[in-house]
């Protein structure tokens, strides 16, 4: 017996261990699902032992079980005893007992393709984490799946389904370096770099955030484009909204003006001195960053006319730390970093740089408290990028440009793109990594102006 053909009966018996009690008896009492097939793919003891008595008593007689299969199989004594010692009930398909008062509906697909609302499928798509706000969305106003059985059996409260129905993002378009306006002036120019998926984007975001919170940031008018991309960044991530993946053409940068003001105890007295600081931020997608790893210098001739300016620099290779797997896919960033590095020095970006900073990302991945990020991040770098550290040595010596490792997490990604926490005053990680980043950065730019800031 149990020859099964039907791909969603056979689904629900390779998962049978997942469903509950209550599913099974209707999976047995309305679709025909075979006690021995329950029997041939493991159906746990706990499980079996607590089917309905009466679905049980009439799949005995109607398949012939034996009691030595269902002895096998782990059922207890007792029960064996009363399914072979008493006469089989009929089942009254209104019986409450059956249930335990639940219902289960009794649809073509049982419950597995929606419909109803209810979608095993999606079901564990959404526990696993394996399913993006968009397609979440879509299911949702298909009625595939419902915001019922999204409460009941994924455990999202009322906010977080409003999030996913409200989820609508914007992104920016791409547009030519030619329609892009020039580099503006007199600042100092940031350079974020990395991998595609690396988060950069998202660490921008957070700290446009962070910085508009603590109301040190302003964003420059000069450039139009830079405003929007400003709005979208830190506005979205207001919202716990991440930045989408930017084309593999895309390239742009946010002006703002960063009010920093200091106080210094003197023989005098307190001493307060403010400085306005203006920065260029510069994005760039992964994908450009990638192909200029693979292609050389070459790929970015058009790149190198249009940041070619005497702005004082500084760059940040962002390094997400779950997209390395455990190291293994870590030696072809490393490689792509020292590459990319070797191609800013031929530019003569790097003669005009002043820090480096190596981020890890998601670090509240990392197997450690958070009290040893820092340590576990230094110790990541020697283990995995240490051809890529070792050059960042060299450039130490040779020209004087301090580097630095700095572990950073904005906490919890869900569906792709939610911050499932986005209130600094409960999310400690919104609360204290950008702080850190901003005031490596705030140190870095008072330089220029002379300022008791230091690094």
């Amino acid at each position: 017996m149990c020859n099964v053909t039907n791909p969603q009966l056979k689904y629900i018996l390779e998962n049978i261990n997942t469903f509950s009690v209550n599913e099974i008896n209707a999976f047995v009492q309305n679709k025909g699902l075979e006690l021995s097939c329950l029997i041939k793919y493991e159906i746990s003891a706990e499980l079996l032992n607590n089917l309905n008595i009466n679905i049980l008593k009439q799949q005995v007689e109607i398949e012939g079980i034996t009691q030595t299969q269902l002895q096998s199989a782990g059922m207890n004594k007792a029960l064996i005893d009363e399914l072979f010692e008493n006469e089989i009930v009929e089942i009254d398909e209104d019986d409450e007992n059956i249930f335990s008062g639940e219902e289960i509906k009794d649809n073509d697909d049982f419950g597995l393709l929606g419909g109803d609302g209810f979608n095993k499928l999606l079901i564990d798509r959404v526990n696993a984490g394996q399913i993006g706000v968009n397609e979440l969305q879509d299911h949702l106003n298909n009625n595939a799946i419902s915001a019922q059985t999204l409460r009941d059996y994924c455990g999202l409260d009322d906010r977080m389904i409003k999030r996913i129905e409200d989820y609508s993002p914007e992104q920016m378009p791409p547009v030519s370096l030619q329609e892009l306006p020039a580099l503006k002036p007199n600042c100092t120019d940031f350079y974020f770099l990395g991998m595609p998926s690396a988060g950069k984007s998202c660490l921008i975001a957070s700290l446009l955030t962070h910085w508009m919170r603590t109301g040190i940031c302003n964003p420059e008018v000069s450039n139009p484009r830079g405003v929007k991309y400003f709005r979208l960044l830190a506005g979205g991530f207001a919202k716990g909204i991440l930045p989408r993946n930017n084309p593999n053409t895309f390239i742009d940068y946010i002006e703002v003006t960063l009010n920093l003001t200091e106080t210094q105890t003197t023989i005098f007295g307190p001493k307060t001195k403010k400085s306005s600081i203006p920065i260029n931020i510069l994005d760039m997608a992964g994908e450009k960053f990638e192909k200029v790893a693979d292609e050389g210098a070459q790929y970015f001739t058009q790149h190198k006319t249009f940041l070619d300016n005497t702005n004082r620099k500084a760059l940040f290779f962002i390094l997400d730390y779950t997209l390395d797997n455990e190291g293994e896919d870590a030696f072809g960033q490393s490689l792509s970093l020292s590459v990319v590095l070797n191609n800013l020095k031929e530019m003569g970006i790097i003669n005009k740089t002043d820090s480096i900073f190596l981020v890890v990302t998601k670090a509240d991945m990392f197997p450690v408290s958070k009290e040893k990020y820092q340590e576990y991040a230094n110790q990541y770098i020697d283990d995995y990028y240490g051809s890529f550290k070792q050059n960042l040595e060299n450039l130490r010596k040779e020209a004087n440009i301090e580097f630095e490792i700095i572990p950073y997490s904005i906490g919890k990604c869900v569906f792709g793109q939610l911050l499932e926490d986005y209130n600094p005053k409960t999310n400690e990680n919104l609360r204290n990594y950008p702080a850190i980043l901003g005031k490596k950065i705030e140190s870095l730019t008072a330089r220029y102006n002379k300022s008791w800031f230091t690094l």
